[in-house]
């Protein structure tokens, strides 16, 4: 062929075949080496013409009788003379050329070319070359790196998630905390239904406020204490047991709890004059919480409260008066709630001062006073009797009281029979001098006040002759005694 205007070339115009090289899976995957493989400067394959000085001057490698030339031959530009042929060679290697220079859309061929898949590639070709890599993959260990596209987008995504999420929960906990602390939940109305709530001695508002969302009585416990708080009285909790209502609103709740009618108590009266035997059962019949059990074991107590001249026994020291038992009580405070009454009365009365002015112990006195409230009927004539009782003691008489007797057995009445006289009971004091072991009652107020300053008299007997009035009639003789015992017979129906 000719390249030249004389159709030769210089001897130096050589064509540079650079033989493209299979990229190395073991150090590069095969998607991606064929473009690295290419971008490098390419080296030059074809010097620049020179002018020579015969233009005409052909190189025999170049020769018409080489079929085709070189692989490497292309037309030069410059050459007017090039043959047709050559300009196609020219053309077709530049298109190879450009498909190397594609890399990543060129794949290698089985033989060892380089051939564009999207432009010609065989299919069994390509599906070859995806087989070789990944056997080769698979030979060195190496795994195809995962796409990025996906994750790249996603990036700015995540990392407003990770900065927005936690401004919008600390906004809501912030928006919790403002909205329980000055909007809290809270029930509106009376609420319904019954519910007993125990307010112990130094309950606030905000130590009960726990138990009053756990009966369902508010809704919880900060509009509890703002109710406590907006009320004029923070601190008007008292002990008791308040009957209040389910779902109530927290304002009216604590209202509740501070009106004394809301209280539940169980009312007792302890009449004057009752037995030991008498006031247990009623106690255990006020309070169904309580049983007669229990009371009867708690007044084995040690920590009863008796005062210490009562020997530990108390008859005659649970002073007569209406209680208020809570429903949480126990035996043993209800009991003590009395002996408290009783060491109250006592100092009130300067007990023991004043039983030693009549030559009297405080145990003698709170005994005279059982007396003196067993056989008494008005309370003007306890003074009376009392002096009728020191009379006889002082003559050394047996005080032939028929409450002593009837005691000592167990009995009820106001005349004990003539059998009833002979027991041997301590308490009989017909056939026994002095006063009792002990007191045969509880005595109140007037009855200890007339043991301690007893009216001044000279009798030695008295008789109750109307039991319905009350009306006892007093007396030194004794023939003027048996007139009114035979009256009081009449009375009762025993006449004759």
């Amino acid at each position: 062929m000719s390249n030249t205007p004389g159709g030769q070339l210089p001897p130096e115009y050589e064509p540079v075949h650079h033989e493209p090289k299979r990229p190395d899976p073991r150090r590069h995957g095969p998607w991606r080496h064929a473009a690295r493989q290419y971008q490098e400067p390419q080296q030059q394959r074809y010097p620049e013409p020179q002018q020579y000085s015969d233009p005409r001057y052909q190189d025999p490698r170049y020769s018409d009788q080489q079929q085709g030339g070189y692989p490497g031959d292309r037309f030069v530009p410059g050459f007017t003379d090039g043959r047709p042929d050559d300009r196609q060679g020219y053309a077709d290697d530049r298109q190879g050329y450009a498909g190397e220079q594609r890399g990543y859309g060129g794949q290698w061929a089985e033989d060892g070319e380089w051939f564009d898949p999207a432009a010609q590639g065989r299919p069994e070709d390509q599906q070859q070359w995806q087989h070789d890599g990944r056997e080769d993959y698979e030979e060195y260990g190496d795994k195809p790196r995962k796409k990025r596209g996906t994750v790249r987008r996603l990036a700015p995504w995540i990392a407003l998630l990770v900065i927005v999420i936690p401004i919008v929960v600390g906004g809501l906990y912030v928006y919790h905390l403002y909205q329980n602390k000055y909007h809290p939940a809270d029930y509106a109305g009376q609420g319904t239904g019954s519910v007993q709530v125990d307010v112990q001695s130094g309950d606030t508002a905000s130590s009960l406020a726990p138990e009053l969302v756990s009966k369902g009585v508010v809704a919880s416990t900060r509009a509890f204490i703002l109710a406590a708080e907006h009320s004029k009285s923070p601190d008007g909790l008292v002990p008791g047991t308040f009957r209040l209502h389910e779902h109530m609103q927290a304002s009216l709740a604590y209202s509740m709890l501070l009106n004394p009618a809301n209280v539940i108590e169980y009312k007792v009266t302890v009449q004057e004059g009752l037995r030991l035997s008498q006031i247990i059962p009623k106690l255990a019949a006020a309070d169904p919480h309580l049983t007669q059990s229990d009371l009867e074991q708690a007044l084995k107590s040690p920590h009863l409260g008796l005062p210490g001249y009562a020997g530990g026994k108390a008859e005659g020291y649970l002073f007569p008066d209406t209680y208020q038992i809570q429903p949480n009580a126990t035996a043993l405070s209800v009991l003590q709630q009395m002996t408290k009454a009783f060491n109250a009365e006592a100092a009130n009365v300067n007990l023991s001062t004043a039983a030693h002015e009549v030559h009297l112990s405080p145990a003698q006195a709170v005994v005279v006073a059982s007396l003196v409230e067993a056989e008494g009927g008005r309370l003007q004539d306890y003074p009376k009797i009392a002096r009728v009782i020191y009379n006889r003691l002082a003559q050394g008489m047996k005080l032939q009281l028929d409450s002593t007797v009837l005691y000592g057995l167990n009995t009820y009445g106001i005349i004990a029979s003539d059998k009833q006289l002979e027991s041997d009971s301590p308490y009989n004091t017909y056939k026994r001098a002095g006063l009792t072991p002990g007191p045969i009652d509880s005595p109140g107020n007037a009855a200890i006040q007339a043991a301690l300053h007893p009216a001044s008299g000279n009798w030695l007997y008295f008789v109750t002759v109307n039991p319905k009035t009350g009306e006892t009639l007093f007396t030194n003789s004794l023939n003027q005694f048996e007139q009114y015992e035979q009256q009081l017979r009449n009375a009762l129906g025993q006449g004759g």
